[in-house]
């Protein structure tokens, strides 16, 4: 009996519990998707310039670039620009989605996570 095969429950990944502790509240998920969406430091979508300030208390966005003065957060030009869903909540979803062996439906994703089908 091979065992190299998918579905055993020798494979590496997270338990539920590690995913949620990693994952506590929207602040974790943030740092989360910055840190991989901008591995070697923040810089403009727009322009693509590395002059970038934080501005921690200028929620939806921010991060303002000093080239093109374009106010953004991790979420613009990206999948998440426009969703009224937390970063905590994407974060899980992409994680039942991409670690899954065959996949996740838009049902599932509604009953799981507490949003609507069309979210999903």
């Amino acid at each position: 009996m091979s065992r190299t095969g998918p579905g055993k429950s020798y494979r590496k990944g997270l338990s539920v519990v590690e995913l949620f502790k990693k994952f506590p509240d929207d602040r974790a998920a943030e740092k989360w998707f910055i840190q991989a969406r901008w591995p070697n430091g923040v810089h403009c979508p727009e322009c693509g310039s590395l002059n970038v300030r934080e501005r921690p208390t200028r929620k939806p966005q921010p991060f303002r670039c000093g080239d093109c003065r374009k106010d953004f957060s991790v979420r613009t030009g990206s999948v998440l620009h426009g969703s009224n869903l937390g970063l905590q909540t994407w974060a899980i979803a992409i994680y039942m989605l991409t670690t899954d062996l065959k996949g996740q439906s838009s049902m599932k994703l509604h009953r799981d996570l507490g949003i609507s089908q069309k979210s999903a």
